[in-house]
């Protein structure tokens, strides 16, 4: 049987990519090759379809432990996987005590207002979210379903506090490492000597790999020659063609991002900068993320003054 020696386990939007693709530069370190493996968590749950909460099978029915174990048996090293839904799906804290009891794990948090937005963007081109940034920030709480929770529910996701509190109920404190990403990029080689020292690996080939900034949201549109007939029809079939090979060829997120922007990209470009969220709705989040970041500084006895 192995098990991961560690898991990054959130937050989405909030570095954990970057985490992720630092570690797996560690000659010390095997890390699972697919960069968000979700075995702790409802299969349906990622359709890119809504669904309901019916179509959600029970999940002790359609997994066997066993299956994940075989995942690291051949990883050499210190190894780890990264799944940056964990933390805010409650249900796999307890499924995470149970199978994982030795495991540490690492959370990287983000400014809880330009992680809110980098989800409500990324979310926005995946083709998962209809709504403007206001509209999709009003989300009745009590009418919302498990599938849109889990990924449209951008506002509450960022009160970080909760999370961490219920993950504490079944993981001890001292198997948990906290990594803020402001910190991460302004004193890198502080946070990444305490990250290789929490998962016991040399810190001097840690201080080796070089700071990056992976997985940033993508906003892309055609340009307008790939819009018109026929060329509209050549590019449809383009991606079509492109998508197979790529899928056939990696099951990593982060590189079919790569790939597909290397052969899709000169027909493309970003619209992300041509649309901003309200910024007053960002300064109403700031106001409300206000009480949670003041009782997580308490709870975890930091500061989080780089997010003010």
């Amino acid at each position: 049987m192995s098990n991961p020696n560690f898991i990054i386990i959130g937050e989405r939007r909030s570095g954990s990519t970057t985490l992720y693709d630092l570690l797996n530069q560690h000659p010390g370190i095997g890390m699972l090759t697919q960069s968000d493996y979700d075995f702790f968590i409802e299969t349906p749950l990622f359709s890119k379809e809504p669904i309901s909460n019916d179509e959600i099978q029970d999940w002790n029915l359609t997994h066997n432990i066993e299956d994940y174990y075989l995942k690291f048996e051949n990883l050499k090293g210190v190894t780890g996987q990264k799944d940056a839904d964990l933390l805010w799906w409650y249900p796999s804290h307890k499924r995470l005590q149970e199978y994982l009891p030795d495991t540490k794990f690492i959370i990287v948090l983000r400014n809880p207002v330009t992680r809110a937005e980098s989800q409500y963007f990324n979310e926005l081109s995946k083709g998962r979210e209809t709504l403007s940034f206001k509209e999709a920030l009003s989300r009745k709480q009590e009418a919302i379903t498990h599938w849109e929770n889990l990924h449209l529910n951008y506002k509450h996701r960022g009160c970080y506090v909760q999370s961490i509190k219920h993950l504490y109920q079944y993981i001890p404190k001292q198997n948990v490492k906290i990594v803020i990403l402001e910190e991460l990029i302004q004193n890198y080689d502080n946070v990444m000597k305490g990250v290789c020292e929490f998962i016991e690996v040399n810190v001097e080939e840690g201080l080796q790999i070089k700071l990056i900034h992976s997985n940033k949201e993508q906003l892309l549109e055609r340009k307008k020659i790939a819009t018109i007939l026929p060329f509209r029809y050549i590019f449809d079939l383009w991606e079509k063609i492109i998508s197979k090979i790529i899928s056939k060829a990696t099951q990593d997120k982060t590189t079919r991002k790569k790939l597909k922007n290397t052969f899709t990209g000169f027909y493309h470009f970003s619209k992300r900068e041509k649309i901003d969220s309200n910024i007053n709705e960002k300064l109403q989040l700031k106001e409300f993320y206000k009480p949670y970041n003041k009782e997580l500084e308490d709870f975890l006895g930091i500061s989080l003054k780089c997010w003010e």
